[in-house]
Formats: C-alpha cells, sequence, structure tokens
C-alpha cells in the first residue's frame, strides 16, 4: 500500500485551500469594532486596610502612570481615573456600566459616590477576597455628568503564582452588559471548531484502539485533545466568570496546548513524509520543544509566549519542508506554503489570529487528517480484502491439487452396506428427500442415505454448495449463466445444469474467477 502519494495529493489540494480561508476570516473578523470610553492615563496612591474613602490624590507619595503600567501585584493601591465624556458620549439614561477586567480585586466609586466592588482588596492575601477576572459594574444616570467625571478604585492582587506583564486588561465606560457575554462575542467564530476537534479525538481514538495506522491516530488524537482543550480553556473567559486567581493557570494551560499541538502536528507530518525512525523524530521534537521553551521563558505576556510556540512550530515546520522539498518530496511544496502563510498571519494578525485563526487553521489539519486518514482506511481494507482473497484462491487450488494427486474419499452408507467414493469422480450431489443422489464423471448416478449436511462437511475444498439442494465440484464447472431473476445456473461438463440460489450467487461467482485466475 502506497501512503505518501495520496497524502502528498491531498494535502495540496486542502490544506492550502484551507488556509486561504481561515486568513480571509481572520481578516473580516479583525474589522470587527466595539463602543466604549476606555480609560487611559490614571493618578496611583498607596491604600491600606480600613480605608473607607479616596486619599488626596495630590499628595507627594502619589504619581502619575499609564493604565498598560499600573500593576496592582502584590499591592494595595487607591487609583484615580479622569473620563472626560461628551453630550454624545452619555446622552440618555442608560443603563451605564463600568467594566474592570484584569488580575484584581477592585472597589470603586463614581464621581465620589461608591457604585459597587469586585471582590474585597486588602493589604495582604488573607484579608483579600479575590474578585472576578472580568466584572460590570452597574453606573447610575444620576452620577453621570458631561464634561470630566472622577472614577477612584481601591485595588490590590495578593493570590495567584504568576507575574504578569500587565494584569490590567481594561477599564472601559458603556452601556451596562455583562462582561462574559461581551467577551464570548469575540469566540463565537472560534467555538465552531469545537465539533471538528472533538470528532477528530474521538475518530482517532478509536482508530488508534483498533490498531489501525496507531501511530499516527494517537498523534492526530492528540493534537485533536490539545486543540480542542486549548480552545475550551481560551473561551473559559466568555462562558465563566472565574475568580481572577484561575487566571495564571489558564495562560499556562493555552501556551502549553498551543505547544502540545505543534509539536503532535510535526511528529505526525515526519511520520508521513519521511522515513525516519522514532528516536530520530524525537531527537528533532525535543530540539523544538527546547527552543519553545526558550521563547517562553524570554517573550513577555502570554500572548507573545504563545505567539512565539507557534512561531517556532511553523518555523521549524517550514524548515523540514524545505528539507523535503530540496528532496523532491511530494506535497513538500504545499507544506513550505502553508507554513510560510501561518508565519505571516501570526505576524500581521497577532493576537486575533491567536483567537480566531489560529483554531480554524488547527481544525482545517485535523479535517484534513479524518479525510486522509479515511482513505488509508479504505485502501486497507480494500487490501486486505484482496489478500484475504488471494488467500482463499490458494486455498482453493492447493485443495484441488491434493485431490488431483492423492484424491480424497468420502465413506457413503446405502441399504447397510458402506462404500468409499473417490471424490475426483463427483461431479454433483443431490438431495433427493432423506438420501442423497451422486452423479459421476462417467454419467452413472448411486443413492445413498443421509444428508447434504452432513457430506458437506466431508469433502474437499473444490466442493461448492451452490442450492440448499446442491452441491458441485468446480472442476467439472463450464459456465455461469445469471438469470434477470438474479438466481443462476451452472453448466457442468458432463451437460447437467444445477440452479444457483440467490443469495449465494456472489460467492459462487467469486469462487469461479478464483478459480479460473488459478487455471491462467
Amino acid at each position: 500500500m502506497t501512503v505518501r502519494p495520496i497524502f502528498a495529493r491531498d494535502l495540496t489540494t486542502c490544506l492550502l485551500a484551507g488556509l486561504m480561508a481561515v486568513l480571509a476570516l481572520t481578516a473580516s473578523a479583525s474589522g470587527q469594532r466595539t463602543t466604549h470610553v476606555a480609560i487611559e492615563d490614571v493618578t496611583v496612591c498607596p491604600a491600606r486596610d480600613g480605608d473607607i474613602a479616596p486619599p488626596d490624590f495630590t499628595a507627594t507619595a502619589c504619581e502619575t502612570v499609564s493604565l498598560y503600567d499600573l500593576d496592582p501585584q502584590g499591592r494595595h493601591l487607591w487609583v484615580r481615573l479622569r473620563l472626560p465624556l461628551t453630550d454624545g458620549e452619555w446622552e440618555g439614561t442608560g443603563p451605564w456600566g463600568l467594566m474592570v477586567m484584569g488580575k484584581m480585586s477592585s472597589e470603586v466609586f463614581f464621581n465620589g459616590t461608591r457604585i459597587g466592588a469586585n471582590g474585597h482588596p486588602a493589604d495582604t492575601a488573607r484579608a483579600e477576597e479575590p474578585g472576578r477576572i472580568d466584572a460590570s459594574l452597574f453606573v447610575p444616570h444620576t452620577l453621570v455628568r458631561a464634561g470630566d467625571n472622577t472614577i477612584d478604585m481601591r485595588l490590590s492582587s495578593h493570590h495567584g503564582w504568576l507575574r504578569l506583564v500587565s494584569p490590567i486588561h481594561a477599564i472601559q465606560f458603556s452601556r451596562y452588559r455583562d462582561p462574559t457575554s461581551f467577551i464570548i462575542t469575540g469566540y463565537w467564530p472560534s467555538l465552531i471548531t469545537f465539533g471538528v476537534f472533538l470528532a477528530a479525538l474521538v475518530f482517532f481514538g478509536v482508530t488508534a484502539w483498533r490498531n489501525e495506522d496507531r501511530e499516527a491516530s494517537l498523534l492526530l488524537a492528540g493534537a485533536s485533545f490539545f486543540a480542542g482543550t486549548e480552545l475550551f480553556v481560551e473561551s473559559a473567559r466568555g462562558l465563566i466568570a472565574y475568580p481572577y486567581p484561575f487566571h495564571d493557570t489558564r495562560l499556562v494551560l493555552i501556551t502549553v496546548c498551543a505547544a502540545g499541538f505543534m509539536l503532535c502536528l510535526l511528529d505526525w507530518l515526519m511520520l508521513r513524509m519521511t522515513r525516519l525512525h522514532r528516536r530520530s523524530r524525537a531527537g528533532r521534537l525535543t530540539a523544538v520543544a527546547a527552543i519553545m521553551t526558550i521563547v517562553v521563558v524570554l517573550v513577555p505576556g502570554f500572548d507573545g509566549k504563545t505567539a512565539g510556540v507557534l512561531m517556532t512550530g511553523c518555523a521549524a515546520g517550514l524548515a523540514l519542508s524545505s528539507g523535503w522539498a530540496i528532496g523532491r518530496r511530494r506535497g513538500a511544496i504545499a507544506l513550505v506554503g502553508l507554513f510560510a502563510l501561518a508565519l505571516m498571519a501570526i505576524l500581521y494578525y497577532g493576537s486575533r489570529f491567536l483567537d480566531v485563526g489560529y483554531f480554524h487553521a488547527a481544525a482545517g489539519v485535523l479535517a484534513f487528517g479524518i479525510y486522509q486518514q479515511a482513505q488509508l482506511l479504505v485502501q486497507a481494507r480494500r487490501q486486505h480484502r484482496l489478500e484475504t482473497g488471494r488467500a482463499l484462491q490458494l486455498e482453493t487450488a492447493l485443495a484441488q491439487a491434493r485431490q488431483k494427486s492423492a484424491p480424497a474419499q468420502i465413506q457413503l452408507v446405502s441399504a447397510g452396506r458402506v462404500d468409499y467414493v473417490s471424490t475426483d469422480r463427483i461431479v454433483q450431489l443431490k438431495a433427493a428427500g432423506d438420501y442423497v443422489e451422486l452423479h459421476f464423471e462417467d454419467g452413472a448416478t448411486s443413492l445413498y442415505t443421509g444428508t447434504l449436511g452432513g457430506l458437506e462437511d466431508q469433502l474437499p475444498a473444490a466442493f461448492l454448495r451452490v442450492h440448499r439442494s446442491h452441491i458441485v465440484n468446480t472442476l467439472f464447472v463450464s459456465a455461469l449463466e445469471r438469470e434477470a431473476s438474479g438466481t443462476g445456473r451452472l453448466l457442468l461438463s458432463n451437460g447437467s445444469e444445477v440452479p444457483v440460489s440467490r443469495r449465494i450467487m456472489p460467492a459462487v461467482r467469486s469462487a469461479l474467477a478464483e478459480k479460473a485466475v488459478e487455471a491462467g
């Protein structure tokens, strides 16, 4: 069975077209916008347990920083934000809301009035109650005014085990809405691929369990698991308002799953495109994993770490496929184009590709894997049927050869007498009530006590039951004629005709075809 030509041909037609569709989807998705008023520069002052009102933000202990540089990790802070609103931005009665997104607990005052809290900020981890990663606080419309508005926040972040470069993701004033429903809208285009990941995991898991191309199936099952898990963890922020300490685990899982997917994909491609031993492939994957680890350590921010991991995997794929292209391996040029386009997409679209395009690309790869694996399984089963047919043909040929060189004998009983009859003389056996009628090569017939079923087990493989009342010796078959009703009849060398039932017709036709091939 030839595996690589099928793989190479289908790879060109499926994967390349799939990635182009992904790039178009990512481009269209990147044009989406949301209407909100974001906060940028802030004034920061120290806070302490027991504070019930904002401090004097003109004190010397306070400083002004950008929202991106605001870091409450391991600290307890007061923060003042200026929110200038024009008539067009705040007209109407709302409802208004302040969306606070980040790794922290917070208490919020709007124009001097406390509007709520997300968790309970404090000096220590023991005293702090962790808030949700994303929260939306209702702002009464009577507090909102044209011109400058003041937002004072008390923040702390003492839980979690990672120190993030930018723990505060956004503070936005807009129409009041549930933050999870707002976030999930960005993941809907990706969530439609979850069914592909689940189907691929089941398909490849079952084929591996059934030992059908086990190594390739296990690798693709692993890739499906990593991609599906990453999608679930990535979109969890839009499904569950989880406490902020879980965010560290979520970020690490996303990066680990991206690395796992790329390593499984690279190993699968090496398995399909080369004859490398498992140890040789493992050595190359270890080198790629080591580079990924270095990238994770050196690159700041987990979006950057995940993008770096994917780019490392794509660069490794580009290097491998370039080598295969130089070696003139079929499908290698398509792989070069695929990995080059993936690298450009990550560089150009950045986090938008990570949120949408990556999952569609992964789903495209796995959908192709299902298609290609199904093709291989069909081919393998066809090959198995051919080999089984050849084995049966050989078995029949050997039985006929044995019958000619040393004819078998069967024991027949008639009227208290036992006869031993050589099977090479028998043309056919026919049921006749409680008896069996034997027709011999010389035209003679004999009647013996018994049933066809009882004699069938004693006959060599050259004999074939073609009807409930007839067994024929295939050595004496001259032709098979098929009737319009689906039944048929055999013409024997002694001039007689034997009916063939519709149910047994395909088996008779197959057996006679094997006999003809063997005779040829």
